[in-house]
């Protein structure tokens, strides 16, 4: 059964090779005259797919490979789009990605060896506290949310980190399947969430308390507790939309764009535009014109690739993210002790979570919240942090099959 397993994966890896040498070729004979620069980028990726994919199972024996080959195959169509849109951010992309393989494979092996190791749940919640202060010390504003950290030509956004230590808390202190004390719990995530509306980063805090509520109804069954947690979300929505005006310019492009197209619903209007534009078959790689949407790098890179893919492209790109978060919560089932299988939950309603945010702001189901799409965005810290996210569900996967070897 393990050997038939490897085979499909060996193929699948094959293909995703030849979809990108397939893809850089029609991009490459796109330009007048031909240029090979695309193929060079098709070459440096699937090397460093390859030799990932070789290292994490020389090195790492029980892991599950469908977590590196759905996120390479990912990671692989965003690289398409960027060098379709902007080379110079391929070249920063791809070296982002070859950072993640690495630190995946370092994530899987220290969760492999040091998830018994018992770390209070304060510890996490301190470092998330920290790493969510630093911007609004020394932090920059990009996208009218201070929540950039500049290093000379670099930035990143300690909220990535944060997700993962945010959880490992969450995971820490609500391991024995209950809470002990729900005031003190509430104002430790209130502090978490309140930190990132300072920063004016309303999706990140959205995402933080959903998963939260999400992880304690897992850990505790508690119907009333959840219910009121959502009911609270509701209500701080709402506040939202009156206490600050970029919610309710986002909120008003939501309901009716067309009203200011030039202005406050440029945005989703040209969203809208390029994924009618492409139809159910789309207008083909390199046909299209994703330079017209704003953001389309980072936020409404979905939207160019669905003018170019068409729908039958997006909906095959959701397929694949629905299998990764499938795997995710696969983990988390199979693991048998709460923490590790709290942590896994965690971190895949994080990508879930994610995933819905993106896709529904750009397609007008629900308002834009300016979060990132994981592993296609263009962003070295949402790179990285996204394999190590990934690595710690392999750790657990590699976990749990070391502990059924031994026994």
């Amino acid at each position: 059964m393990e050997l038939k397993m490897e085979a499909i994966y060996n193929k699948t890896l094959s293909a995703t090779a030849l979809i990108g040498f397939i893809a850089f070729t029609l991009l490459s004979m796109k330009t007048s005259p031909f240029s090979p620069e695309p193929l060079y980028g098709a070459i440096t990726f699937s090397a460093i797919m390859l030799m990932g994919y070789f290292l994490t199972n020389y090195l790492l024996s029980g892991q599950d490979p469908a977590l590196f080959i759905l996120s390479s195959f990912i990671t692989q169509l965003g690289l398409i789009m960027l060098y379709r849109i902007n080379p110079a951010a391929f070249s920063k992309q791809i070296n982002w990605y070859a950072i993640g393989v690495l630190t995946f494979i370092l994530s899987s092996a220290v969760v492999r060896y040091c998830i018994k190791i018992r770390i209070n749940p304060y510890f996490f919640l301190a470092v998330t506290v920290m790493l969510l202060a630093m911007p609004l010390l020394f932090g920059v504003e990009k996208g009218g949310s201070r929540s950039w950290i500049q290093l000379a030509n670099y930035s990143f956004q300690p909220s990535e980190p944060a997700k993962v230590t945010f959880v490992l808390y969450l995971a820490g202190k609500l391991k024995h399947g209950k809470v002990e004390n729900l005031l003190r719990l509430s104002a430790e995530i209130l502090v978490v969430v309140g930190l990132l509306t300072l920063a004016k980063d309303l999706g990140g805090a959205m995402l933080f308390y959903l998963a939260a509520v999400a992880l304690v109804f897992a850990a505790t069954s508690r119907i009333d507790i959840t219910a009121a947690g959502l009911a609270a979300a509701g209500i701080a929505a709402v506040s939202g939309y009156y206490f600050f005006a970029h919610v309710r310019i986002r909120v008003e492009a939501w309901l009716n764009p067309w009203q200011d197209v030039p202005g406050r619903g440029y945005q989703i209007v040209q969203s809208l535009f390029a994924i009618a534009q492409g139809g159910f078959f789309g207008t083909g790689l390199g046909m299209g014109h994703p330079e017209y949407i704003p953001a389309v790098t980072t936020d409404f890179i979905f939207s160019g690739f669905s003018e170019e893919f068409g729908f039958l492209g997006a909906a095959a790109l959701t397929v694949v993210y629905f299998l990764l978060v499938y795997r995710g919560i696969k983990i988390s089932l199979s693991a048998k002790e709460s923490f590790s299988a709290l942590a896994a939950l965690g971190i895949t309603t994080m990508f879930g979570l994610q995933i819905f945010t993106i896709i529904g702001g750009v397609i007008k189901l629900i308002p834009l919240t300016g979060v990132t799409l994981p592993f296609m965005s263009y962003g070295g810290s949402s790179m990285i942090m996204s394999f190590i996210s990934l690595g710690i569900l392999n750790g657990i996967r590699q976990s749990e099959r070391g502990e059924e070897a031994d026994g």
